[in-house]
């Protein structure tokens, strides 16, 4: 239930109610109110008792009570003003010394600072912070605004022995540097901003302040929730809102039009919402069919995905997404075909190999999309290089295909001898990481691997091809029979069965057994050359995954009829490294024979 809807209800019920009845309530209420709260509750509970006194007897006194509390506010204002001129003008600095950290990772390093306030800067910006508090709960909104302008506006100087550098208030923050109820001060610097702003101006100048990353967490529900009474025309602002960011270009005007569509509206609202955003924003359309699906509603989930495919342009990403959720509602209403269509879509829009995975392997004709799906890849252009500072829109992200995912689609699609010249040629058994052939090894040792069941190198290498391939439960599952079945299956086993699925699309003439004693002569020397790499070169941390590849391509082997492969293949490595005990362990572990004496003691 949204806040409209539960506020709506309260006044409803409390309008039906008796005196006596109402204090039962407000009795039960009060005793679910936690501690830290009870004063907030007890003082709204005094404001409205206020308003039916007579307004004439109290006059005087409220209204010098509020300028004694005005001219204290312009004072400590004034006070802060002059602070953050001499924090401005460098006469106060914080102090840092850097150094490299190391704590990321052993091979890189970051550059990190020891901050110290000697000048206690951190006090002013907290001091101020309180003061935006302060004003908001009393009504000075402006001046709230004032002081957090202030603190915006000012970057301190930081003098680390060299050259001088500034930071501002988020990476004081992030730096911990001041201590600021973060929460607090946003929604007190909104609550400012909307009640100090006419009703014509107001969305579009809380959006100016909400675009600002400081603001991004905050959702419209805690924006309408502020303070300690109903906003004035929070209905008029939603609509208001909405209509602001339909047309507002941007990831960030896109996830506030979504959670004020989703938290506001009715079921035929958000559809007539997302229609009107659909060509700035189709992740409203996606963020509907969400809701739809979470409130089981598989009928307009259905429906609306089917008009959402129509509404948003093939070239688009999002478009993929959109797909798939409807999809899974075709599947709840056991169309088949509908569904084997959406995964067509989200390939065309998406192309990607765990796309692709999933028609081949789900589909009831998992060859039949071949030839299509080769001209959607032919037909797209290489990914472009994003340059630095440029901006982004996520959502509307165009569909690409980089080199790296263009040879693992080959792979699918069955054309081995193209896909193995990319990796038979490599010369060296390091600098694999940002080479194809970390991920065509894996693959081509799983391609050749005669058995249904996975050991311990087999296991690595279905581990290794599904991680390159992007494959994850949550992203394959969408839009499949696997919703409730991989809900706790493992990634490794799910995607072994998905390859297998995939594997048996093959034809015999697609993978002939000349084929594969080539492939396997080349994989011989590749895992070969990475295991004498990582070895020889003492990279311990890997010790463990070249072993697995030995074990892997020793287990290809004994499936496709050499006996005991998978031990001669493990017991050359130990002896051919005859002092590295630690990778020693690491092939016993991956199945080489204990050969050690004295019940498996060390040697």
């Amino acid at each position: 239930m949204n806040l409209r809807e539960f506020t709506e209800a309260v006044d409803i019920r409390s309008g039906e109610m008796t005196r006596e009845e109402l204090q039962t309530a407000f009795h039960s209420l009060a005793r679910k109110v936690p501690e830290e709260s009870r004063k907030e509750f007890l003082e709204i509970m005094d404001q409205v008792k206020q308003i039916h006194m007579d307004k004439d007897s109290s006059k005087n006194a409220v209204q010098m009570a509020r300028d004694q509390d005005q001219a204290e506010v312009k004072q400590e204002y004034a006070r802060l003003r002059k602070e953050f001129a001499r924090i401005q003008e460098e006469e106060v600095t914080f102090h840092a010394e850097g150094y490299e950290d190391y704590s990321s990772g052993c091979w890189d390093s970051d550059w990190a600072y020891e901050y110290e306030d000697p000048d206690g800067i951190g006090q002013a910006y907290e001091e101020a912070a309180r003061l935006v508090e302060r004003c908001v709960n009393d009504g000075f909104y402006q001046l709230a605004l004032d002081t957090f302008e202030l603190m915006t506006d000012t970057e301190a100087w930081v003098d680390d022995g060299g050259d001088n550098f500034e930071i501002g208030l988020d990476e004081m923050i992030n730096e911990h540097l001041i201590s600021i109820d973060t929460d607090a001060l946003k929604k007190s610097v909104l609550y400012g901003v909307y009640q100090n702003t006419s009703p014509q101006k107001r969305p579009e100048s809380l959006y100016s302040y909400m675009v600002l990353p400081f603001f991004h967490s905050v959702k419209l529900e805690e924006i309408l929730s502020m303070g300690k009474e109903e906003l004035p025309d929070s209905s008029r602002f939603v609509e208001q809102w909405i209509r602001l960011l339909t047309d507002k270009p941007g990831d960030a005007a896109g996830q506030f039009l979504r959670d004020a569509v989703l938290y506001q509206k009715s079921g035929d609202e958000m559809m007539e919402a997302a229609r009107k955003g659909a060509k700035c924003h189709p992740s409203l359309l996606l963020g509907v069919l969400e809701c739809f699906e979470e409130k089981q509603d598989t009928n307009r989930q259905l429906a609306f995905g089917q008009e959402a495919l129509e509404l948003v342009d093939e070239k688009y990403k999002i478009r993929g997404q959109i797909a798939l959720c409807t999809a899974q509602a075709a599947l709840k209403r056991g169309d088949l075909d509908l569904a084997e269509e959406c995964w067509k879509k989200a390939f065309e829009s998406d192309t990607n190999s765990l796309n692709y995975l999933r028609i081949a392997a789900e589909s009831r004709d998992g060859r039949a999309y071949r030839q299509k799906a080769l001209k959607v890849m032919e037909s797209l252009q290489p990914e472009k290089e994003i340059s630095y500072g440029m901006d982004r829109t996520k959502e509307l992200e165009t569909n690409h295909l980089s080199q790296y995912e263009r040879a693992k689609l080959l792979f699918l699609l069955g054309d081995f001898d193209r896909v193995m010249k990319k990796i038979e040629n490599v010369k060296e058994g390091l600098g694999w990481s940002s080479h194809f052939v970390r991920c065509g090894v894996p693959l081509f040792l799983l391609l050749l691997l005669n058995t249904d069941t996975l050991r311990e190198g087999g296991r690595y290498v279905a581990r290794e091809a599904g991680f390159n391939m992007g494959f994850q439960v949550r992203e394959y599952e969408k839009g499949t029979h696997w919703t409730l079945e991989a809900e706790n299956m493992d990634s490794t086993d799910l995607f072994w069965q998905c390859f297998r699925r995939w594997k048996e699309t093959l034809t015999p003439k697609e993978l002939t057994d000349e084929q594969a004693k080539g492939y396997l002569t080349v994989l011989e020397r590749l895992v070969d050359l990475r295991v004498r790499a990582i070895v020889s070169g003492q990279h311990r941390a890997h010790y463990g995954s070249v072993a697995a590849l030995a074990a892997a391509l020793g287990e290809v082997k004994e499936s496709r009829g050499e006996k005991g492969a998978k031990s001669r293949i493990l017991l050359g490595y130990r002896e051919t490294f005859p002092r590295h005990s630690s990778f020693h362990q690491e092939l016993r572990a991956h199945g080489m024979p204990d050969t050690r004496k004295s019940g498996g003691k060390k040697q």
